[in-house]
């Protein structure tokens, strides 16, 4: 590493009291005679890693440090318990001696000490100091645009939480309106939702949300009940941070950054601040804005951290320890509520945690003395989750600057000196490598080799960050994962993708709970419990063996075993056997019950998928179903058995956005059942199956979703199978749930929906006001299908999108004076039967 010019002036680093003044009078005289200093290689020691103890004052870090003496990623705080040695960079022998030879050289030609005195004076040290906050956090931003315009060079940044992203960012070489419009360009809500968009899920787990619209995960490990330690794992957190931060990656020591950076996490097992001043910068970040039980904690060199507001909000303190003799420290924190505001258990705890945060900032404020600088913007009512509300959180703060302006023009520079500053504050340049290898290593994950096998199409082409975070994002959405990080790793002259997939520390077995509800108000209702237990990384290329119970209208066992296969994974068997019982009224018009069968279904069959895309998948199922319908109430009418085997053919196509209420995208399943008579009870049978729906917006707060339903069936009239049912909101509304059943059923439908609720709002409930319009007819023999028998029916619903799934309450009507009102909680696309 050379030291000479702007090199070195990049790296001064005031405070250091006698020591570092010699440095800088050294510096000073080598730059003045023209030398440069260069260290190529460390001594034997420092290359082994050993650490030797300098004879110089704890804290002190040599300008000339040499690249491959690397420190420690973080150490902790000089003032907590078992406290290690303050962070220092190890110091070589052979550095010492050429440091002197140049000292001595460069001596012999200087007029005398004083030109070396008068050098050796340090310049004041500003470090700005930005405290944690959630969303507040982005009043960081707009007093970042007033000290640019006024000229205030920064030496050097702490940070907490959002502090954190927002001093790292600027700290890499970002200016305020950079960093203003990447975080307005982020999807926040889509941010704090682990999986993937919709659009990349695998279709097994798309045709899972049919049955389970909101299912509750619970961990099964070691034989007890595990939960998750954070509502989300903040894996689209990470992989943001990392694409924003690329350019740093080769930078390991946080004073090798165009600012001088330090990030505030804390142990959650001792209670110690944690101070990162080297390491993974995207990685301190991430570590940093961990929000106890709604971001779960992240595990470095082994300690699990978590967000550094509860250990030091406000690093005022650590600013001191990097040289600052002049502080501006801005306090974005929340405040205590008032009592009439404290009326929920939730709002008891986040109550304690402020008090306890808000007295350690407290401390950290009274240390500031009459030439630093506090500004408190006057964030109101704005909430730490209000991310949709930056810009206003951006204005405050350039307000609450701008109201310091007499203090903070104390720090200004002449535009020669900011100029200077600039230059050094410019963000590094990241030239994208071609990925020669892909290293997915074993020890954290039981199915790295599915993950390997999933990215292995990244290997031979240029880096592209966008492409590669969904291909991790497709991998991730298996949803065995804790997270799925990345990185680079070279070797000799080659780069490769390192990339790092982590288990759910709640698994690797999983339990998960869902409800369907359906209720006329007539006396007719339905409830389906459903229950699965998902047992994952039964071997290292992603097996899987799922099963289900449901109990309610339907009793039904259903046990699968998935196992995917190929390059990519793209191709899976599924052996799978399911059983079902519902009952089945036979009703005259509609309103008089004549009788009730109890329909049973029995079925082994194997099915193999080839999915060349998340979206499209084609599937061939060679199955034998046992059927049987059992009169239970009524006389004199006959039951039915039969037995069938065949083959299945399906293609099915899913990108919408949405099971509950979408907004774009369709999804479409068609199937062919050939079912000959030699593998089943009487003549040849043929049933085809189709269901597409497609769904647009008009606007942000408008929504409709078109509709064609239809089952064909040729032949197989004695066959349960053959058969499908109508009724139910959105399925003929004004008929109870499967009152209709039938070989030859059409459906068409028009369903629109409102929101009523701020849809851009982090956390809101969606609400929605809507209506359908519908035709429908069901006949016994093809031949008899006219479009023009088809009945119309309506209805109007409130919809919610609950914590048990989407929920409707509504009022349907068909023609013959059919009606019901429903509460409902499920899908209006339902799974094929």
């Amino acid at each position: 590493m050379g030291w000479c010019g702007q090199q070195g002036e990049r790296r001064q680093g005031g405070g250091m009291e006698r020591w570092r003044d010699r440095e800088l009078a050294v510096h000073g005289v080598l730059r003045r005679q023209g030398i440069c200093l260069t260290v190529t290689r460390c001594g034997a020691d420092s290359h082994k890693g050993a650490r030797r103890r300098d004879e110089r004052p704890a804290g002190y870090r040599p300008r000339w440090r040499p690249r491959r003496c690397v420190p420690a990623p973080f150490h902790r705080h000089p003032h907590s318990r078992h406290n290690a040695a303050p962070h220092t960079a190890t110091t070589c022998d052979p550095m010492r001696l050429a440091a002197l030879a140049c000292l001595v050289l460069g001596l012999a030609a200087t007029p005398g000490p004083t030109a070396i005195a008068a050098d050796s004076t340090p310049a004041p040290r500003t470090c700005l100091v930005l405290g944690g906050g959630g969303a507040r956090g982005a009043a960081h931003i707009g007093v970042l645009k007033v000290l640019e315009r006024e000229r205030i060079a920064i030496d050097c940044i702490t940070g907490t939480s959002m502090g954190a992203i927002v001093g790292g960012m600027y700290a890499a070489g970002y200016t305020a309106d950079e960093i203003l419009a990447t975080l307005n360009g982020i999807d926040w809500k889509d941010t704090f939702r682990d999986d993937p968009v919709r659009d990349d899920l695998p279709m097994w787990r798309k045709e899972d949300e049919l049955h389970f619209p909101a299912a509750v995960e619970l961990g099964l490990k070691d034989g007890r009940i595990a939960l998750p330690r954070g509502m989300i794992q903040g894996q689209k957190l990470q992989l943001i941070l990392r694409r924003l931060l690329l350019s740093t990656l080769d930078i390991t020591d946080f004073d090798q950054l165009p600012i001088p950076f330090r990030a505030i996490a804390t142990d959650i097992g001792s209670g110690e601040k944690v101070v990162f001043a080297s390491g993974d910068l995207a990685q301190a970040i991430r570590a940093s804005m961990s929000v106890p039980s709604a971001i779960a904690p992240i595990r470095v060199n082994g300690r699990l951290l978590v967000d550094g507001g509860i250990a030091d909000n406000v690093p005022i303190d650590i600013a001191r320890e990097m040289g600052a003799t002049r502080v501006i420290a801005v306090d974005v924190s929340a405040v205590l509520a008032p009592d009439s505001q404290l009326n929920s258990p939730f709002a008891i705890a986040n109550q304690m945690l402020t008090a306890l945060m808000r007295r350690e900032t407290d401390a950290q404020l009274a240390t500031l003395g009459a030439g630093d600088v506090l500004l408190k913007p006057d964030l109101g009512d704005l909430g730490s989750a209000d991310f949709d509300q930056a810009q206003r959180g951006v204005a405050i703060g350039e307000a609450a600057a701008e109201a310091a302006l007499p203090q903070l023009r104390r720090f200004a520079v002449d535009a020669e000196r900011y100029a200077a500053f600039q230059a050094r504050h410019r963000m590094l340049k990241f030239d994208a490598p071609l990925i020669a290898f892909l290293s997915v290593p074993h020890t954290r994950s039981r199915t790295a080799g599915y993950v390997e096998n999933r990215l292995s199409t990244l290997v031979g082409q240029r880096f592209d960050a966008q492409r590669t975070e969904r291909e991790i994002g497709r991998a991730f959405g298996e949803g065995s994962y804790e997270r799925i990080t990345y990185t680079f790793e070279r070797r000799g002259d080659e780069t490769g993708l390192l990339v790092l997939p982590v288990d759910k520390g709640w698994g690797p077995n999983f339990l998960r709970a869902g409800l369907r509800l359906s209720d006329d108000f007539a006396g007719r209702n339905s409830y389906q419990l459903l229950a699965e237990a998902n047992f994952t990384g039964l071997n290292q290329y992603g097996g899987a063996w799922r099963n289900r119970v449901e109990l309610g209208r339907t009793t039904g066992v259903h046990s699968e075993w998935r196992q995917p296969f190929g390059r990519t994974g793209q191709y899976h068997l599924t052996p799978y056997f399911d059983y079902e019982a519902f009952n089945l009224p036979l009703r005259l018009g509609g309103h008089v019950d004549l009788a009730q069968y109890r329909l049973r279904n029995t079925m082994a069959a194997m099915e193999f998928g080839y999915a060349p895309t998340p979206t499209w998948q084609f599937a061939a199922t060679l199955k034998y179903v046992h059927s049987s319908a059992l009169l239970q109430v009524g006389e004199d009418l006959p039951g039915v058995r039969n037995d069938l085997g065949g083959l299945q053919l399906r293609i099915t196509h899913d990108n919408l956005d949405s099971t509950g209420f979408p907004s774009r995208g369709a999804r479409f399943d068609l199937s062919h059942d050939y079912l000959p008579h030699q593998l089943s009870s009487g003549e040849n049978a043929n049933v085809t199956r189709l269901r597409w729906d497609r769904a647009w917006s008009p606007t942000r707060s408008d929504h409709l979703l078109l509709g064609v339903h239809a089952n064909i069936a040729h032949g197989g009239s004695d066959l349960i199978a053959a058969y499908n049912p109508l009724g139910g909101l959105g399925n003929l509304s004004g008929y109870t749930e499967y009152e209709l059943f039938a070989r030859q059923t059409l459906l068409a439908r028009a369903v629109y929906f409102h929101r009523l609720t701020d849809a851009s709002a982090l956390f809101s409930v969606p609400v929605y006001l809507g209506g359908s319009l519908e035709a429908g007819g069901f006949w016994d023999d093809p031949r008899d299908i006219r479009f023009g028998d088809m009945g119309l029916a309506g209805s109007v619903f409130l919809g919610l999108s609950t914590p048990l799934g989407p929920m409707y309450l509504g009022y349907g009507r068909a023609e013959g004076d059919h009606q019901a009102f429903y509460l409902s909680f499920g899908s209006l696309l339902r799974p094929e039967r």
